[in-house]
């Protein structure tokens, strides 16, 4: 590996320049810090460092790439050029792009990438033996015919020595060679693209019998017969991929400019917000059932969203995003908030959204779109997906930034995130459920970056050179804070027994609500009804008629109102039917005054309970109380549950919390050094490198992956 080589490169760069690899390749930055240009070199070219940046880099970059590691030592700057075409500035701003990453380096005229790398492209451009190989094990009339075919006029009587250079010469031109293959008649085109997709064995055909396709190949001199048996050689598998398009190197996609005006992203933002804040109250109260092998399925999603008034996908967009944030953990047979939670729900606005959106930039899944392939069944939420979403997520929003049209870079995303291993179908599949999520979460509206998706990407990629370890999430909160401001949740009672709720209300407000009504629609400002089934419910939860009416009155007293009457006399009326019907554990009884246990008797409803009357007051039955007290209320009663001594039981709803710990992708980013004070420590011979970190090294608990 020509590391000293890399070194001296690195060493000659300017601060700038250097600057600019160390941001995009953190990983040479972790500590100790790299003690010269070296071990700089050394990591550069890790083949596991190697392999998270090279994603990152343009169709065009990857391709200049490949065709520098099919030349070889033959990769000088104008061979190169010659073989990728293009624009004129298309090649050498593609090059650019490599050696701003680190990932190719140039010396006396020639272009060198590390050496695992090289051996990667080669191999994914084109497989099998080389035919200065091929070529010296071939027969002299077997050379013979396959020198003319590649147009050679061989002398009379040459010797094997002149045929295998003639064949080689005939096969040296990749790029005049990349026209023969695109003039072969369809039956040995499709036969090599067969043989080209075989990348990394040898390809060996039998000329027993060829087909047209076959031979078609062997008559255009780009089949080698070896000891009875067709081989394809490198080049020839080389030319198919150059003839693949027109030319490697395009250059940037003109992308139009969205047609208007970027607006700040705020209403989406607020709204995603108060979503997922509701779904977490939600699990507070009620852990959120799993399947039996983790996960939330359909059922339980579709639940979610008729309780909460939300649509499915942001359910699960929902539950993704705050596992990812380390809002939402395992808890027994399901999941429930962590402790984050509480601190999350307290926040401001702005830190609230930028733990969320943070944690979706960062996700290599899109979360509204978990399959990857159509016959797979569904990873449910909140489980990782193996995906490259993300990557083309994170290509295309950079892509836009500026005022560009996302869609349009959406169409492009082949050309920005090259490496996605997609179909076109799966592609665009991908591409519209990313647009979708960030139009939910307020980073995109009407087809441009709003200011809240631009100040994101700002952030992270700022904090992405900054040394570690750094607090992502305080990070975006910064720069959208004059955006997300504090504006407090309103609530108005109303005299049909609704409450409107504008804003994100408070987690005391929240649980009020949750406790004693039901939501019956959430936008812009959410509908919640009271009904005596709800108020009874919460008089089951043990809160009293008393402590109901404070708090809904303090509610409507900061509205400025009165508590209407008419949910009052709900209240009042709820409470003083609540527990005039007892169910005491015998399997069981049930107590109450003769008129009610009369009607209860003759309830025709309640027959299969088999009550018998055991005295004027009491009846008994053979039913357990649970289903006793369940039956009795969908009866329209309001029945309490006692204990042995008579005593009333209080059905306890213990708020529901996970203890599991913070998933890797938490808020704060791992321990590295930052990019330009550890440029500057290179620079200056004979420094020590004693740079600051930024605190204790987190464990890997608390460590996360490069959002980069």
């Amino acid at each position: 590996m020509r590391t000293g080589s890399f070194a001296r490169y690195l060493a000659g760069l300017d601060r700038a320049a250097l600057t600019g690899i160390l941001r995009v390749r953190p990983d040479a930055r972790t500590r100790p810090a790299p003690s010269g240009f070296d071990e700089l070199a050394t990591r550069l070219s890790e083949a596991d460092s190697l392999r998270a940046a090279l994603p990152a880099v343009s169709r065009d970059a990857l391709a200049v790439a490949q065709a520098t590691a099919v030349l070889g030592k033959a990769a000088e700057l104008a061979a190169v050029a010659r073989l990728v075409g293009g624009p004129a500035a298309a090649w050498p701003a593609a090059l650019d792009e490599l050696l701003g990453h680190g990932l190719a380096w140039v010396e006396n005229g020639r272009v060198y990438l590390p050496e695992p790398l090289a051996g990667r492209l080669a191999g994914s451009v084109g497989g099998g033996r080389r035919a200065a190989v091929i070529a010296r094990q071939m027969r002299v009339d077997d050379l013979l015919l396959t020198a003319r075919a590649l147009g050679a006029q061989p002398r009379a009587g040459a010797g094997k020595p002149e045929l295998v250079q003639a064949v080689l010469d005939g096969l040296a031109d990749l790029v005049a060679l990349a026209e023969v293959v695109r003039a072969l008649p369809e039956p040995a085109r499709d036969h090599l693209d067969a043989l080209w997709n075989g990348v990394g064995r040898f390809y060996l055909t039998y000329p027993s019998r060829p087909d047209p396709g076959q031979q078609g190949l062997a008559e255009a001199g780009l089949l080698l017969k070896v000891n009875e048996r067709w081989e394809l050689p490198r080049e020839a598998a080389i030319a198919a991929w150059l003839a693949e398009r027109d030319t490697l190197v395009t250059g940037r996609p003109e992308l139009p400019l969205a047609g208007v005006g970027a607006t700040a992203g705020v209403g989406a933002a607020e709204d995603l917000s108060r979503a997922v804040a509701a779904l977490l109250d939600e699990a507070a109260a009620n852990a959120i059932n799993a399947l039996k092998m983790g996960g939330v399925g359909p059922r339980e999603r579709s639940r979610l969203a008729a309780r909460l008034a939300l649509p499915a996908d942001v359910v699960a967009l929902g539950i993704d995003l705050a596992f990812a944030a380390g809002l939402l953990g395992r808890a027994g047979a399901g999941y429930a908030p962590t402790p984050a939670y509480q601190e999350w729900r307290a926040g401001p606005p702005a830190r609230q959204w930028a733990a969320l959106a943070t944690a979706w930039f960062a996700l290599e899944h899109a979360p509204t779109s978990r399959g990857e392939n159509p016959d797979e069944k569904e990873t449910p939420p909140p489980f990782r997906v193996n995906s490259r979403a993300g990557l083309l997520r994170r290509a295309v929003l950079r892509a836009a930034r500026g005022g560009y049209s996302v869609r349009a870079a959406g169409g492009h995303a082949d050309w920005y995130a090259p490496l996605h291993h997609y179909d076109d179908e799966a592609r665009a599949t991908k591409v519209a459920a990313n647009l979708h999520e960030a139009e939910l979460l307020g980073v995109v509206a009407t087809d441009a970056l709003t200011e809240c998706g631009a100040r994101l990407i700002a952030a992270l990629d700022e904090a992405a050179g900054r040394p570690g370890p750094l607090d992502v999430v305080d990070e975006v909160a910064g720069q959208v804070g004059d955006l997300l401001v504090q504006t407090p949740g309103a609530v108005i009672l109303q005299s049909d027994l609704t409450a409107t709720v504008s804003g994100q209300p408070s987690a005391a407000v929240a649980r009020l609500l949750s406790a004693a009504a039901v939501n019956e629609s959430r936008s812009t400002a959410a509908v919640w009804r009271f009904s005596p089934d709800s108020v009874r419910t919460a008089l089951d939860a043990g809160w009293d008629a008393k402590t109901l009416l404070a708090e809904l009155t303090a509610l409507a007293t900061a509205s400025g109102r009165e508590l209407p009457s008419s949910l009052e006399h709900l209240v009042t009326d709820a409470d003083r039917r609540h527990g005039r019907v007892r169910v005491r554990e015998t399997r069981c009884c049930v107590v109450a005054d003769e008129a009610t246990a009369t009607e209860i008797l003759h309830t025709r409803s309640l027959a299969k309970l088999e009550l018998a009357r055991l005295a004027p007051t009491v009846l008994s039955s053979p039913a357990e109380p649970d289903e006793m007290l369940a039956r009795l209320r969908k009866a329209g009663f309001s029945p309490v549950e006692e204990d042995e001594t008579g005593a009333v039981i209080v059905e306890e709803r213990a708020e529901h919390s996970s203890d599991a710990p913070r998933p890797a992708a938490a808020s704060r980013m791992p321990a590295r050094l930052g990019a330009a004070e550890l440029a500057a420590a290179l620079l200056a011979p004979g420094e020590q490198l004693d740079l600051p970190l930024g605190g204790p090294r987190p464990s890997a608990q608390e460590s996360r992956p490069s959002i980069v």
